[in-house]
């Protein structure tokens, strides 16, 4: 009963084997705090910082390194649920939207992985909710420190900026240049701008790297499907949900024009709705050039994805209608979290590795083909710097899978000779048994 529940529930994502990037966050974070800034280029330390010292109170399991992340997400929870009891005062949406919100596939998923994006959601809900609120200095605060923890989160304040020198093009253009420089968000930009140029340099220095890349170029399937996919979380497994997420698309259009045009709370709905669309619009622009478009990478949209159809509730005349609504939408996102997490799952390489070391003896070695699966190799055999990488052509260890924390010696062009046994795990899972026989020479005849 207990494992079926893990397997049908967003309890998975916690309890659920690491996937590489899980496990290079663990060895990263394991490392010095000196080797954070001179090893990480476009990933910023922030959240390594964090996890150093989270590892060393709680230690390095699923569940623990997980756990730091969920502490953000609750916290961001937290902040919507400050936030919506000023949005909806003693409306019943004021409960209803941090429920809506704390369930959201996309941000619940995310909100669990032992990566940066835990603590993306609680930044990037923090400077959205400081905005709107014209706290400036939380907001200043929020976006620095957001932007050090994950690059993307660049699309808050580029699309708040846009927002407000849009909104306030008459105040901030009419009344000369010291007048300009004097106003508090124009002041916050400049400081926003100042922090965060180091590490701008930095990524700049780096950008060659992007000429080995995998990210996915766009096409008018993803374009149609954008909105639904990422209030899911949706990446294209399983394969027919396609068609879905388009009609989903179309919902959250609507509802996201209903919040814009409504009158109870407009001045929280337009920079949400430029939070939305202005970002994707760039981002999937670029991306018929140089692909760059991830989906967890614009989480921040889930997040505005989710207030405005909040707020596109509230502008909902009928009480009646207004109730079914929400109702309709919390047991959808309660009903997918629990259809989808055994579609949702990472291959379970803590399995494959319990199996392996059960068959393995002292002599053997254990390998993977594919640097897409070493890291969680390496975690799972109990013994890492003993994990091999089989690379017979030598090439190169891709940079976007994490060549910064990579011992060369660990990387081998041959499998080991007779008898000694080499466990050769897959990128699907999977394992098999192989060695160099030895090569037999027959005696010269007489």
């Amino acid at each position: 009963m207990l494992n079926y529940l893990i397997a049908h529930s967003p309890l998975l994502y916690l309890t659920q084997s690491l996937w590489r990037d899980e496990v290079f966050s663990v060895y990263m974070a394991a490392r010095p705090i000196s080797f954070f800034v001179t090893h990480l280029d476009f990933e910023p330390p922030f959240y390594y910082l964090l996890l150093h010292f989270w590892t060393k109170i709680f230690g390095m399991s699923e569940i623990a390194g997980r756990s730091l992340s969920l502490l953000a997400f609750a916290g961001a929870t937290g902040i919507i649920i400050f936030w919506s009891e000023k949005m909806f005062k003693k409306h019943w949406l004021a409960w209803w939207l941090p429920v809506f919100f704390f369930f959201n596939p996309m941000l619940l998923y995310y909100g669990m992985e032992l990566r940066t994006y835990g603590w993306y959601i609680f930044f990037a809900t923090l400077a959205l909710f400081a905005y709107d609120q014209r706290k400036w200095k939380l907001w200043t605060a929020a976006t620095v420190l957001g932007f050090y923890t994950h690059t993307f989160l660049v699309i808050v304040p580029f699309a708040l900026i846009s927002h407000y020198l849009f909104s306030q093009r008459k105040q901030l253009f009419s009344r000369g240049f010291r007048s300009f420089c004097a106003d508090p968000m124009i002041r916050a930009i400049f400081v926003v701008g100042l922090c965060i140029a180091p590490w701008l340099v930095k990524i700049g220095v780096a950008a060659t790297k992007l000429r080995q890349s995998w990210y996915f170029p766009v096409d008018s399937n993803l374009i149609t499907s954008v909105l639904g996919n990422l209030f899911l979380g949706y990446e294209g497994t399983p394969w027919y949900l396609w068609t879905f997420t388009k009609y989903l698309s179309l919902l959250i259009l609507g509802a996201s024009i209903v919040a814009l045009l409504s009158k109870k709370v407009s001045r929280t709905a337009a920079p949400l709705f430029v939070q939305v669309y202005v970002p994707l619009i760039v981002i999937i622009g670029i991306s018929f050039f140089k692909p760059i478009y991830v989906n967890r990478y614009m989480i921040a949209v889930t997040i505005a994805e989710v207030l405005l159809i909040a707020i596109a509730i509230y502008a909902i005349r009928n009480a009646i209608v207004q109730k079914i609504t929400a109702a309709l939408f919390l047991l959808f996102v309660l009903g997918f979290n629990v259809w989808y997490p055994s579609l949702h799952a990472k291959t379970d390489i803590r399995e494959t590795m319990r199996q392996v070391k059960a068959l393995t003896s002292p002599t053997d070695v254990i390998m993977t083909d594919s640097p897409l699966v070493f890291f969680e190799t390496m975690y799972y055999s109990g013994d890492p710097a003993h994990v091999y990488l089989y690379n017979p052509e030598l090439n190169e260890f891709p940079w976007y899978v994490g060549d910064a924390i990579v011992n060369p010696k660990q990387i081998v062009a041959e499998y080991p000779p007779y008898p000694i046994r080499a466990f050769v795990v897959h990128q699907n899972g999977k394992f098999d048994v192989t060695y160099n026989a030895p090569i037999l020479i027959k005696p010269a005849k007489q």
